[in-house]
């Protein structure tokens, strides 16, 4: 029964992920949703952040907020704050933005 009314409602609402609940609410976000955030059109705006700067979170190695780098390796696309994983930071184990910086225990991404 639980999952023949699953399958319904993915047919009915086009739902990508039902999510727990979160401080007594329960949420759901159907596939537009999800699509307008990825975009920056709805929820928190991204953050550009060109990839040639130095000593910066979000051009570093040991960052862990989640970001892409643009296929032409210019730009660096950042969504969230992150993690800094680098031991050797001041800001180790602390979340930081994306432009948090400058840093002397920075380190190029590699995906840069």
């Amino acid at each position: 029964m639980h999952d023949e009314n699953r399958r319904k409602l993915l047919k009915q609402g086009g739902l990508m992920m039902t999510a727990g609940v979160l401080g007594g609410v329960g949420f759901m976000a159907k596939a537009g949703e999800h699509m307008e955030h990825q975009h920056g059109t709805k929820g928190v705006p991204a953050v550009l952040v060109s990839a040639n700067r130095q000593g910066v979170c979000a051009t570093c190695r040991f960052w862990g907020g989640i970001r892409r780098a643009t296929e032409d390796k210019q730009t660096v696309y950042c969504e969230s704050l992150g993690w800094c994983n680098n031991p050797s930071s001041h800001n180790y184990q602390t979340m930081t933005t994306p432009e948090t910086g400058p840093m002397d225990s920075w380190r190029k991404w590699e995906a840069l």
